[in-house]
């Protein structure tokens, strides 16, 4: 699948360079040719990021929060659940703890995929081929681009 950016900038490109062709509007001045080529590659770019900003990184702040809410959270449990469940707050506890700890632990882990700040000990495993492809899939959006041109 590809953008459609992608397609409205290779049809800029494509106009651009048949006007600085002989006859064309535009002279044939290599400078100009290379400055244009340069300002569409930012056009592309910034373009591109808009959906990277967008999927990005959970603020810090978020983090913390959830941090605090969890451990106020499991802090509180034991209180609340001895009026209830009396003596077997107790094994309720441990499960509610190793619950509500494992995953603020994994969505730490999805924080930072990559163990950039040595969070855990082990290493994360993670499929380096669908890293690879989402790396190449703004590739050959260009590539399929080319067949929604206008004439």
């Amino acid at each position: 699948k590809y953008s459609v950016h992608n397609i409205c900038i290779e049809w800029m490109i494509v106009r651009s360079l048949d006007g600085m062709k002989e006859g064309g509007g535009l002279d044939g001045d290599p400078a100009l040719k290379q400055v244009l080529l340069s300002r569409f590659c930012e056009l592309r770019g910034t373009c591109a990021g808009i959906g990277d900003v967008l999927e990005g990184r959970m603020p810090l702040a978020y983090a913390h929060l959830v941090q605090i809410l969890v451990d106020s959270f499991l802090v509180t449990a034991p209180i609340a659940l001895y009026a209830e469940m009396g003596v077997w707050s107790i094994p309720g506890v441990g499960i509610v703890t190793l619950f509500y700890s494992g995953l603020l632990d994994l969505a730490k882990i999805f924080l930072d995929p990559f163990n950039n700040d040595e969070f855990f000990d082990e290493s994360v495993n993670f499929d380096i081929g669908v890293l690879i492809r989402e790396g190449n899939a703004g590739s050959t959006s260009w590539k399929n681009g080319i067949y929604d041109l206008p004439v």
